[in-house]
């Protein structure tokens, strides 16, 4: 009767782990494959925002370049070079989780030089990008999406135009990046809109709580946008 309690105790003892073993095997591999779907979510989510914040001025581009064929050839070639970068950028940003500043800042060259052809003089641009900047990773097309929201809001409403100036400086280990632009805040949102909360929800799915997006009326007649980026190593 001793053994049989001895052996009895060790055979429950051995069952006991076993079985814990299987509970907490099976309870990682859950919560692993839970991260796994939330990451996975993250992602669609994310390229779902980033389909809708595709440049919208596509056409109004073919028409001016169409204008352009007659009076200038050589200019009209080199915008339709512009509109290939861009249309080209915006496929590719749905295959990269980030880019570099300087490879984003060469797309907003391409978006403004496009609208230049439109505005002429009424849009006049202010750069000052600090050089440290520039292999910093970004999401694609986020700083196209609000200097494209500053020409539709600050320099197409205006008979005058405006200005838009595009700002990034290093702060310890946050890129800051602040766009101004001529114009007022609507107060009735929009379609533009969209854009604009789309950008706020794509750094939270991307950069957590990390990132921050604020858009203000500074002055009476300048707007500004402000994102705040942890520098990812």
């Amino acid at each position: 009767a001793y053994y049989f309690l001895t052996w009895s105790k060790n055979l429950l003892l051995w069952s006991v782990i076993y079985h814990m073993y299987h509970y907490f095997s099976l309870g990682k591999k859950a919560e692993i494959e839970r991260v796994q779907l939330e990451s996975s979510v993250k992602d669609f989510e994310v390229k779902i925002l980033r389909a809708q914040l595709n440049p919208h001025f596509m056409f109004n581009s073919l028409n001016s370049i169409r204008a352009l064929i007659n009076e200038d050839p050589g200019k009209a070639k080199e915008a339709l070079t512009q509109l290939s970068g861009l249309l080209r950028n915006s496929l590719l940003s749905d295959r990269q989780k980030t880019v570099s500043l300087n490879e984003e800042l060469k797309t907003v060259q391409d978006y403004l030089s496009l609208e230049k052809i439109r505005y002429e003089d009424r849009l006049n641009v202010q750069t000052n990008i600090s050089p440290d900047t520039l292999n910093v990773q970004v999401p694609p097309m986020m700083v196209q999406t609000l200097v494209e929201n500053a020409v539709k809001h600050g320099i197409s409403k205006p008979i005058r135009g405006g200005f838009i100036s595009i700002d990034a400086q290093l702060d310890c280990n946050f890129l800051n990046l602040t766009i101004r632009n001529t114009g007022k805040l609507e107060t009735k949102p929009d379609h533009d809109g969209v854009g604009m909360l789309n950008t706020a929800q794509r750094l939270a799915l991307i950069y957590g709580e990390g990132a921050t997006f604020r858009l203000n009326q500074e002055t009476d007649e300048v707007v500004r946008a402000e994102v705040r980026l942890p520098v990812q190593a």
